[in-house]
Protein backbone atom coordinates (compact mmCIF):
# COMPACT_ATOMS: atom_id res chain seq x y z
CA UNK A 1 0.00 0.00 0.00
CA UNK A 2 1.31 3.53 -0.55
CA UNK A 3 2.02 6.05 1.65
CA UNK A 4 0.72 9.06 -0.63
CA UNK A 5 -1.33 9.88 -3.35
CA UNK A 6 1.00 11.98 -5.12
CA UNK A 7 4.84 12.34 -4.69
CA UNK A 8 6.35 16.01 -6.41
CA UNK A 9 10.06 15.20 -6.28
CA UNK A 10 12.66 17.22 -6.69
CA UNK A 11 11.33 20.54 -7.41
CA UNK A 12 12.60 23.92 -5.77
CA UNK A 13 9.70 24.55 -3.57
CA UNK A 14 8.33 28.25 -2.82
CA UNK A 15 7.39 29.52 0.08
CA UNK A 16 5.24 32.08 -0.87
CA UNK A 17 5.41 33.40 3.22
CA UNK A 18 8.67 33.87 3.18
CA UNK A 19 9.09 34.38 -0.38
CA UNK A 20 11.58 31.81 -0.92
CA UNK A 21 12.59 28.84 -3.34
CA UNK A 22 14.34 25.50 -1.69
CA UNK A 23 15.00 22.52 -2.92
CA UNK A 24 12.37 19.72 -1.61
CA UNK A 25 10.09 16.78 -2.06
CA UNK A 26 5.84 17.10 -1.60
CA UNK A 27 3.84 14.70 -1.20
CA UNK A 28 -0.25 14.93 -1.43
CA UNK A 29 -2.66 12.38 0.33
CA UNK A 30 -6.43 12.51 0.29
CA UNK A 31 -6.51 16.24 -0.94
CA UNK A 32 -3.98 17.08 1.77
CA UNK A 33 -0.29 17.96 1.76
CA UNK A 34 1.21 15.59 4.59
CA UNK A 35 4.59 16.31 3.97
CA UNK A 36 7.37 18.64 2.71
CA UNK A 37 10.79 18.10 3.08
CA UNK A 38 14.35 17.01 0.74
CA UNK A 39 14.58 13.41 0.07
CA UNK A 40 11.41 12.11 1.01
CA UNK A 41 11.21 8.57 1.95
CA UNK A 42 7.86 6.37 1.12
CA UNK A 43 6.18 5.30 -2.40
CA UNK A 44 3.28 6.80 -3.93
CA UNK A 45 0.75 5.89 -6.50
CA UNK A 46 2.25 8.18 -9.00
CA UNK A 47 5.34 10.15 -8.75
CA UNK A 48 6.51 13.45 -10.48
CA UNK A 49 9.90 14.72 -11.44
CA UNK A 50 9.87 17.88 -11.02
CA UNK A 51 13.81 18.88 -11.55
CA UNK A 52 14.08 21.97 -13.29
CA UNK A 53 10.94 22.91 -12.04
CA UNK A 54 9.20 25.36 -9.32
CA UNK A 55 6.40 23.95 -7.48
CA UNK A 56 4.58 26.55 -6.17
CA UNK A 57 1.01 27.01 -4.31
CA UNK A 58 -2.24 27.19 -6.98
CA UNK A 59 -1.99 30.71 -8.77
CA UNK A 60 -4.94 32.81 -7.53
CA UNK A 61 -5.64 35.12 -10.24
CA UNK A 62 -7.49 38.23 -8.69
CA UNK A 63 -9.28 39.54 -11.41
CA UNK A 64 -11.03 37.56 -13.77
CA UNK A 65 -14.40 37.99 -15.97
CA UNK A 66 -14.93 33.78 -16.67
CA UNK A 67 -18.60 32.31 -16.35
CA UNK A 68 -20.46 34.81 -16.11
CA UNK A 69 -22.07 37.10 -19.26
CA UNK A 70 -19.41 40.09 -20.30
CA UNK A 71 -20.03 42.21 -23.73
CA UNK A 72 -22.15 39.40 -24.77
CA UNK A 73 -19.63 36.37 -24.59
CA UNK A 74 -19.16 33.90 -21.76
CA UNK A 75 -15.96 31.95 -21.15
CA UNK A 76 -15.77 29.27 -19.16
CA UNK A 77 -12.85 29.66 -16.46
CA UNK A 78 -12.20 25.77 -16.70
CA UNK A 79 -10.98 26.42 -20.31
CA UNK A 80 -8.17 28.29 -19.08
CA UNK A 81 -7.65 28.78 -15.40
CA UNK A 82 -5.93 24.98 -15.08
CA UNK A 83 -3.64 25.29 -17.93
CA UNK A 84 -2.35 28.82 -16.83
CA UNK A 85 -1.67 27.09 -13.02
CA UNK A 86 -4.84 28.84 -11.66
CA UNK A 87 -6.39 27.04 -9.24
CA UNK A 88 -8.58 30.24 -7.78
CA UNK A 89 -10.19 32.72 -9.99
CA UNK A 90 -11.79 36.03 -8.11
CA UNK A 91 -14.70 37.02 -10.48
CA UNK A 92 -14.54 40.57 -10.62
CA UNK A 93 -17.95 42.46 -10.29
CA UNK A 94 -19.79 40.32 -13.13
CA UNK A 95 -22.52 39.39 -11.11
CA UNK A 96 -24.41 41.62 -9.28
CA UNK A 97 -27.06 41.35 -6.44
CA UNK A 98 -30.32 39.91 -9.59
CA UNK A 99 -27.59 37.80 -10.98
CA UNK A 100 -25.34 36.04 -8.12
CA UNK A 101 -27.58 33.23 -7.99
CA UNK A 102 -27.70 33.04 -11.61
CA UNK A 103 -23.55 33.10 -11.62
CA UNK A 104 -23.42 30.38 -8.37
CA UNK A 105 -25.49 27.73 -10.11
CA UNK A 106 -24.33 27.93 -13.47
CA UNK A 107 -20.47 28.85 -12.87
CA UNK A 108 -19.34 28.51 -9.05
CA UNK A 109 -21.41 24.93 -9.30
CA UNK A 110 -19.78 23.46 -12.20
CA UNK A 111 -15.83 24.48 -12.21
CA UNK A 112 -13.67 22.43 -11.22
CA UNK A 113 -11.79 25.80 -10.95
CA UNK A 114 -12.72 27.65 -7.30
CA UNK A 115 -14.07 30.78 -7.75
CA UNK A 116 -15.21 33.45 -5.76
CA UNK A 117 -16.78 37.24 -6.75
CA UNK A 118 -16.71 40.50 -5.64
CA UNK A 119 -20.15 41.47 -6.06
CA UNK A 120 -20.85 44.66 -8.14
CA UNK A 121 -22.44 47.51 -6.47
CA UNK A 122 -24.96 47.89 -9.65
CA UNK A 123 -27.21 45.02 -9.25
CA UNK A 124 -27.75 44.02 -12.41
CA UNK A 125 -23.90 42.87 -12.75
CA UNK A 126 -22.15 43.46 -16.42
CA UNK A 127 -24.62 42.06 -18.48
CA UNK A 128 -25.77 45.65 -19.62
CA UNK A 129 -21.95 47.21 -19.05
CA UNK A 130 -22.45 50.37 -21.83
CA UNK A 131 -24.87 53.43 -22.40
CA UNK A 132 -27.54 54.04 -21.86
CA UNK A 133 -27.47 51.22 -18.79
CA UNK A 134 -24.04 52.03 -17.10
CA UNK A 135 -23.17 56.30 -18.40
CA UNK A 136 -26.81 57.07 -17.59
CA UNK A 137 -28.24 55.00 -15.19
CA UNK A 138 -25.77 52.65 -13.38
CA UNK A 139 -25.84 54.36 -9.63
CA UNK A 140 -30.18 54.23 -10.20
CA UNK A 141 -29.49 49.65 -10.24
CA UNK A 142 -27.45 50.59 -6.47
CA UNK A 143 -29.58 48.71 -3.68
CA UNK A 144 -27.31 48.65 -0.78
CA UNK A 145 -29.83 46.73 1.47
CA UNK A 146 -30.48 43.74 -1.39
CA UNK A 147 -26.15 43.85 -1.99
CA UNK A 148 -25.59 43.69 1.94
CA UNK A 149 -28.35 40.85 2.17
CA UNK A 150 -26.98 38.52 -0.26
CA UNK A 151 -23.16 39.08 0.82
CA UNK A 152 -24.06 38.05 4.44
CA UNK A 153 -26.57 35.09 2.92
CA UNK A 154 -23.16 34.19 0.65
CA UNK A 155 -19.92 34.47 2.45
CA UNK A 156 -18.40 31.37 1.20
CA UNK A 157 -18.64 33.33 -2.43
CA UNK A 158 -18.71 36.79 -1.99
CA UNK A 159 -15.46 38.14 -0.51
CA UNK A 160 -16.09 41.92 -1.76
CA UNK A 161 -17.61 44.67 -3.72
CA UNK A 162 -16.63 45.69 -6.86
CA UNK A 163 -17.24 49.68 -8.54
CA UNK A 164 -16.17 50.74 -11.84
CA UNK A 165 -15.09 54.40 -11.12
CA UNK A 166 -14.05 55.32 -14.80
CA UNK A 167 -16.76 58.46 -15.91
CA UNK A 168 -16.35 56.84 -19.72
CA UNK A 169 -18.55 54.28 -18.53
CA UNK A 170 -20.69 55.05 -15.62
CA UNK A 171 -20.95 58.59 -16.23
CA UNK A 172 -22.10 61.04 -13.55
CA UNK A 173 -22.46 57.92 -11.29
CA UNK A 174 -18.77 56.63 -10.47
CA UNK A 175 -18.48 58.61 -6.62
CA UNK A 176 -22.14 58.30 -5.51
CA UNK A 177 -21.47 54.27 -6.40
CA UNK A 178 -18.81 54.15 -4.49
CA UNK A 179 -20.23 56.32 -1.49
CA UNK A 180 -23.04 53.24 -1.73
CA UNK A 181 -20.15 50.74 -1.17
CA UNK A 182 -18.32 52.13 1.52
CA UNK A 183 -21.38 51.96 3.52
CA UNK A 184 -22.34 48.50 2.56
CA UNK A 185 -18.22 47.53 2.99
CA UNK A 186 -18.49 48.83 6.44
CA UNK A 187 -22.01 47.14 7.55
CA UNK A 188 -20.96 44.25 6.16
CA UNK A 189 -17.21 43.79 6.88
CA UNK A 190 -15.89 43.39 3.10
CA UNK A 191 -13.12 45.01 1.09
CA UNK A 192 -13.77 47.49 -2.20
CA UNK A 193 -12.54 47.10 -5.76
CA UNK A 194 -12.09 50.04 -7.55
CA UNK A 195 -11.84 49.97 -11.42
CA UNK A 196 -9.59 52.75 -11.88
CA UNK A 197 -9.11 53.76 -16.06
CA UNK A 198 -10.60 57.53 -17.62
CA UNK A 199 -11.43 60.47 -15.41
CA UNK A 200 -13.50 61.78 -14.52
CA UNK A 201 -13.80 61.53 -10.98
CA UNK A 202 -9.56 61.55 -10.77
CA UNK A 203 -7.66 59.39 -8.90
CA UNK A 204 -7.47 61.56 -5.22
CA UNK A 205 -11.18 62.05 -4.08
CA UNK A 206 -11.62 58.08 -5.15
CA UNK A 207 -8.33 57.11 -3.17
CA UNK A 208 -10.21 59.15 -0.16
CA UNK A 209 -13.02 56.90 0.37
CA UNK A 210 -10.79 53.68 0.56
CA UNK A 211 -9.28 52.27 3.41
CA UNK A 212 -7.36 49.23 4.69
CA UNK A 213 -7.97 46.04 2.33
CA UNK A 214 -9.39 47.73 -0.15
CA UNK A 215 -8.32 47.72 -3.53
CA UNK A 216 -7.38 49.54 -6.53
CA UNK A 217 -7.51 47.12 -10.07
CA UNK A 218 -5.71 48.43 -12.97
CA UNK A 219 -3.22 50.21 -11.10
CA UNK A 220 -0.59 50.14 -13.92
CA UNK A 221 -3.13 51.87 -15.94
CA UNK A 222 -1.53 54.45 -18.75
CA UNK A 223 -4.95 56.39 -19.06
CA UNK A 224 -6.28 59.42 -17.08
CA UNK A 225 -6.44 57.70 -13.93
CA UNK A 226 -3.30 56.52 -13.63
CA UNK A 227 -1.21 56.42 -10.51
CA UNK A 228 1.64 59.19 -11.62
CA UNK A 229 1.74 62.84 -12.70
CA UNK A 230 2.84 63.72 -15.73
CA UNK A 231 6.44 63.91 -15.15
CA UNK A 232 6.35 60.02 -13.83
CA UNK A 233 6.12 60.97 -10.32
CA UNK A 234 3.94 58.44 -7.87
CA UNK A 235 0.90 60.81 -6.96
CA UNK A 236 0.94 61.67 -2.83
CA UNK A 237 -2.74 60.60 -2.83
CA UNK A 238 -1.16 57.07 -3.91
CA UNK A 239 1.52 56.93 -1.60
CA UNK A 240 -0.75 58.17 1.46
CA UNK A 241 -3.31 55.05 0.56
CA UNK A 242 -1.09 52.39 0.36
CA UNK A 243 0.44 53.34 3.84
CA UNK A 244 -3.68 53.04 5.25
CA UNK A 245 -3.22 49.62 3.49
CA UNK A 246 -5.16 50.05 0.49
CA UNK A 247 -3.84 47.38 -1.89
CA UNK A 248 -2.76 47.92 -5.46
CA UNK A 249 -3.62 45.17 -8.29
CA UNK A 250 -2.41 45.15 -12.03
CA UNK A 251 -5.80 43.62 -13.62
CA UNK A 252 -4.23 43.60 -16.98
CA UNK A 253 -7.10 43.52 -19.55
CA UNK A 254 -7.43 44.39 -22.82
CA UNK A 255 -6.64 48.31 -21.93
CA UNK A 256 -5.44 48.70 -18.59
CA UNK A 257 -1.70 47.87 -18.20
CA UNK A 258 0.83 50.12 -19.50
CA UNK A 259 5.12 48.99 -19.97
CA UNK A 260 5.60 52.72 -18.89
CA UNK A 261 3.35 53.42 -15.55
CA UNK A 262 4.29 50.21 -14.68
CA UNK A 263 8.54 51.13 -15.08
CA UNK A 264 7.39 54.60 -13.47
CA UNK A 265 6.07 53.16 -10.44
CA UNK A 266 8.82 50.11 -10.10
CA UNK A 267 11.67 52.91 -10.16
CA UNK A 268 10.42 54.45 -7.37
CA UNK A 269 9.87 51.30 -5.13
CA UNK A 270 6.35 50.89 -5.99
CA UNK A 271 5.50 47.27 -6.42
CA UNK A 272 1.99 45.93 -7.27
CA UNK A 273 0.30 43.82 -4.00
CA UNK A 274 -1.20 41.46 -6.48
CA UNK A 275 -0.54 40.65 -10.16
CA UNK A 276 -3.84 39.33 -12.19
CA UNK A 277 -5.12 39.64 -15.44
CA UNK A 278 -8.79 40.95 -15.81
CA UNK A 279 -8.95 37.68 -18.85
CA UNK A 280 -12.03 38.36 -20.19
CA UNK A 281 -13.07 37.14 -24.13
CA UNK A 282 -11.43 40.12 -25.76
CA UNK A 283 -7.81 39.52 -24.33
CA UNK A 284 -7.22 35.81 -24.02
CA UNK A 285 -6.00 36.05 -27.63
CA UNK A 286 -3.06 38.45 -26.10
CA UNK A 287 -2.34 40.66 -25.31
CA UNK A 288 -3.24 39.18 -21.45
CA UNK A 289 -3.29 35.31 -23.17
CA UNK A 290 -3.07 34.13 -19.43
CA UNK A 291 -1.67 34.64 -15.82
CA UNK A 292 1.69 33.11 -16.19
CA UNK A 293 2.56 35.67 -19.43
CA UNK A 294 1.43 38.27 -17.27
CA UNK A 295 3.70 37.41 -14.11
CA UNK A 296 6.38 37.85 -17.28
CA UNK A 297 6.10 41.07 -17.89
CA UNK A 298 6.84 42.56 -14.43
CA UNK A 299 9.53 39.85 -14.45
CA UNK A 300 10.98 41.40 -16.95
CA UNK A 301 10.73 44.58 -15.72
CA UNK A 302 12.95 43.71 -12.83
CA UNK A 303 10.45 42.41 -10.59
CA UNK A 304 12.05 39.82 -8.45
CA UNK A 305 10.79 36.21 -9.33
CA UNK A 306 9.91 36.22 -5.75
CA UNK A 307 8.01 39.06 -5.34
CA UNK A 308 6.02 38.17 -8.44
CA UNK A 309 5.39 34.34 -7.12
CA UNK A 310 3.73 35.93 -4.01
CA UNK A 311 1.74 38.50 -5.78
CA UNK A 312 0.26 35.35 -8.06
CA UNK A 313 -0.21 33.18 -4.68
CA UNK A 314 0.08 34.82 -0.91
CA UNK A 315 -1.04 38.24 -1.48
CA UNK A 316 -4.51 37.57 -3.30
CA UNK A 317 -5.10 34.52 -0.61
CA UNK A 318 -4.89 37.45 1.84
CA UNK A 319 -6.94 39.88 -0.55
CA UNK A 320 -10.05 37.24 0.15
CA UNK A 321 -9.25 36.89 3.71
CA UNK A 322 -8.52 33.01 2.79
CA UNK A 323 -5.10 31.52 4.62
CA UNK A 324 -5.79 28.21 3.31
CA UNK A 325 -4.81 29.59 0.09
CA UNK A 326 -2.17 30.76 -1.85
CA UNK A 327 0.76 28.55 0.94
CA UNK A 328 2.35 24.93 1.07
CA UNK A 329 1.92 23.78 3.97
CA UNK A 330 2.01 20.23 5.83
CA UNK A 331 -1.54 19.88 6.83
CA UNK A 332 -2.78 22.06 3.85
CA UNK A 333 -4.86 22.13 0.91
CA UNK A 334 -2.89 20.87 -1.77
CA UNK A 335 -3.69 23.38 -4.38
CA UNK A 336 -0.18 23.24 -6.35
CA UNK A 337 1.36 24.02 -9.74
CA UNK A 338 4.36 23.37 -11.56
CA UNK A 339 6.11 26.36 -12.92
CA UNK A 340 8.99 26.57 -15.19
CA UNK A 341 11.31 29.92 -16.26
CA UNK A 342 12.25 28.86 -19.81
CA UNK A 343 14.68 30.53 -21.11
CA UNK A 344 15.10 31.80 -24.92
CA UNK A 345 14.34 35.27 -26.43
CA UNK A 346 10.59 36.41 -26.10
CA UNK A 347 8.71 39.32 -26.52
CA UNK A 348 5.76 40.57 -24.49
CA UNK A 349 3.55 43.43 -25.16
CA UNK A 350 1.18 45.77 -23.04
CA UNK A 351 -2.17 47.34 -24.05
CA UNK A 352 -0.97 49.90 -26.36
CA UNK A 353 1.71 47.25 -28.30
CA UNK A 354 4.80 48.23 -26.54
CA UNK A 355 6.84 45.36 -26.87
CA UNK A 356 9.56 44.54 -24.37
CA UNK A 357 12.09 41.70 -25.21
CA UNK A 358 13.16 39.18 -22.58
CA UNK A 359 15.32 36.46 -21.98
CA UNK A 360 12.98 34.51 -19.36
CA UNK A 361 9.28 33.90 -19.02
CA UNK A 362 7.18 31.54 -16.59
CA UNK A 363 5.49 28.50 -17.78
CA UNK A 364 3.18 26.28 -16.24
CA UNK A 365 3.22 22.39 -16.43
CA UNK A 366 1.32 21.15 -13.75
CA UNK A 367 -2.34 22.24 -12.12
CA UNK A 368 -3.22 20.32 -8.87
CA UNK A 369 -6.53 21.43 -7.06
CA UNK A 370 -7.31 19.28 -3.47
CA UNK A 371 -4.86 16.70 -4.58
CA UNK A 372 -6.74 16.43 -8.22
CA UNK A 373 -4.20 16.79 -11.22
CA UNK A 374 -6.70 19.09 -13.78
CA UNK A 375 -3.94 20.03 -16.14
CA UNK A 376 -0.11 17.95 -17.38
CA UNK A 377 1.30 19.82 -20.17
CA UNK A 378 1.34 17.98 -23.26
CA UNK A 379 -1.02 15.63 -22.29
Amino acid sequence: MSNYDLLIRGGQVYDSMQGLLQPADVAVKGGTIVAIGPNLGGSAERVIDAHGHMVCPGLIDMHTHLGFELHTHVIDADDFCPAAGVTTAVDMGSAGAFTLAWYRERAVNRSKTRLYEFINIASLGTIAIHTPYYVDNYGKYVDEFETARLIDANRDLVRGIKVFMAGSMTGEWALPALRAARRVADRTGVPIAVHISDPEPQLPPILELLGKGDIVTHCFTGHGQKIIDNAGRLLPEVLQARARGVRFDIGHGAGSFSFATARAALAQGFLPDSISTDLYHANIDGPVWDLPTTLSKLLALGMPLEQVLRAATWAPAVNLQQPDLGYLRVGGMADICMLTLEEGNFTLADVAGEQVSCRQRLRNDLTIRNGQILYTRGA
